[in-house]
């Protein structure tokens, strides 16, 4: 945040009243949506279910191409394990969409709680066992443990709030539940000549 190098006593930096807008200004805009939602949900209960779609192509060696409503991310692996680096790879998508899936969480219960947030950011890593990628070992795949620290800049005192807050990140995060939870996952293969 710009804060035109002003500084409170304690060297936290002051807020521009542009600053302060635009945060009001996307905590009304999430709590629109949220009302939006939630009445939605109440008074059509089939309207519960939505599904979300991702395509990929591999374009070549391990760089992927992946499209996303209206949006292109890639997906490559590091050159130790054969790729050309020029992206991350899919396990590392998925922390980053966790981190992201956290901070939104997070930004759209504060603002249903009252609690105004500076900012919030997500550090994870996560450990695999390449023994079973390589089918050295068998061994899961994928991660078998993921750790993060989720940061969350507020002048919030009340602790009622805030543990609420934490409740709600933990509970009612889509990819987390994704990541602790078994997912009926079916799928076919087809081949084209």
């Amino acid at each position: 945040m710009s804060t035109n190098g002003k500084q409170q006593e304690g060297g936290e930096p002051i807020s521009t009243s542009v600053e302060v807008l635009e945060r009001e200004q996307s905590t009304q805009r999430i709590l629109s949506a949220a009302s939006a939602v939630i009445n939605d949900l109440q008074t059509r209960p089939e309207s519960r279910n939505v599904t979300f779609k991702a395509a990929s192509h591999l374009s070549e060696g391990l760089y992927a191409k992946i499209n996303i409503r209206k949006f292109h991310l890639a997906s490559d692996e590091p050159e130790t394990l054969g790729g050309t680096d020029r992206a991350p790879n899919p396990v590392e998508l998925i922390l980053g969409a966790f981190g992201a899936c956290q901070e939104i969480v997070i930004s759209a219960y504060a603002a249903v709680l009252a609690i105004k947030v500076d900012s919030v950011s997500v550090e994870a890593n996560g450990t695999l066992d390449l023994a079973g990628f390589f089918n050295v070992a068998n061994v899961r795949p994928g991660y078998h443990t993921i750790e993060y620290t989720t940061t969350i800049q507020t002048r919030e005192t009340d602790e009622a709030k805030l543990n609420q807050l934490v409740y709600f990140a933990q509970n009612r995060c889509p990819v987390l539940d994704i990541l602790q939870n078994p997912v009926n996952v079916k799928g076919n293969f087809k081949f084209s000549r």
